[in-house]
């Protein structure tokens, strides 16, 4: 049994324990696991054991967001551990679905992007243009940072 298939499995068992409902294995190296929180919420994060014994990991569900390298396997199971606390808290908010709305329009604004700028020779002033709207709204969105009070739950490092 090989390092990749002991730490994958520990992982497991763990996103087990935290209540995936559905864990897939691909080559001891690739982990999907899913999480139901209730009225249709599914969260699920993909995770691969690297060559080195190190971990990269995304969530998948709600929306796709890429989270980096993790040093050991209890990192993993601690940030899926906040990152599902924090969304069973969140879908509790009235301004859930526009949040969730709001990610998906971030995710279409960059996969259009890409295929604009892959296949088509766009006029430089119409992107000038395109960038400032982009840039205003991310001044717009790191305001509401000082302007909004943080949630604080309980059994969160962060």
């Amino acid at each position: 049994m090989n390092q990749n298939t002991v730490t994958g499995d520990y992982i497991n068992i763990n996103l087990r324990q935290l209540g995936a409902t559905s864990i897939k294995e691909f080559n001891s190296v690739m982990h999907i696991a899913e999480f139901d929180l209730g009225d249709g919420l599914i969260v699920s994060y993909v995770f691969n054991i690297t060559r080195h014994n190190k971990y990269f990991l995304q969530r998948v569900q709600p929306y796709a967001m890429i989270h980096g390298k993790f040093a050991s396997d209890q990192e993993i199971i601690d940030f899926i551990t906040e990152d599902l606390t924090r969304f069973k808290n969140a879908k509790n908010s009235h301004n859930f679905d526009t949040f969730l709305l709001i990610s998906h329009l971030g995710h279409h604004v960059t996969e259009n992007i890409e295929k604009l700028f892959l296949n088509y020779n766009v006029d430089s002033r119409q992107l000038e243009t395109v960038q400032d709207e982009l840039e205003d709204s991310l001044r717009h969105i790191l305001s509401l940072f000082e302007n909004s009070p943080k949630i604080e739950l309980e059994n969160t490092k962060k």
